[in-house]
């Protein structure tokens, strides 16, 4: 999934591209949840997703925690931390080390608050 473009990422033949590793396979779990507004989708139920919408009257600290046990309420994901988070504009810019159950990755990106 690009969630930049919010568009389902298809090979040639229109099928749904896979992840390549592990450690993009985490990167996209976790990008997933980070782009998930919490209580949204039913689909989801009230454990996948962060509270995006209320990030703006919220404090760092707060939205790190809230970052961090989303991330973790992920079955693969054993332990994320929020490393560095920085906001500017509309954007927070985010380092993320995030533990799985078979690796360990490091996610840097920018996500839309």
């Amino acid at each position: 999934m690009d969630y930049r473009n919010r568009r389902a990422v298809l090979t040639e033949d229109g099928h749904p591209k896979k992840t390549g590793s592990y450690a993009e396979y985490l990167v996209q779990t976790a990008l997933k949840v980070l782009n998930t507004e919490r209580f949204r989708y039913v689909l989801y139920g009230e454990e996948v997703g962060v509270e995006r919408s209320e990030w703006s009257t919220w404090e760092d600290v707060e939205i790190k925690r809230d970052m961090e046990e989303a991330l973790t309420a992920h079955t693969e994901i054993v332990r994320a931390e929020v490393r560095s988070m920085m906001r500017a504009g509309q954007e927070m810019h985010l380092r993320i080390l995030i533990t799985g159950l078979a690796g360990q990755v490091e996610l840097e990106e920018a996500i839309s608050v």
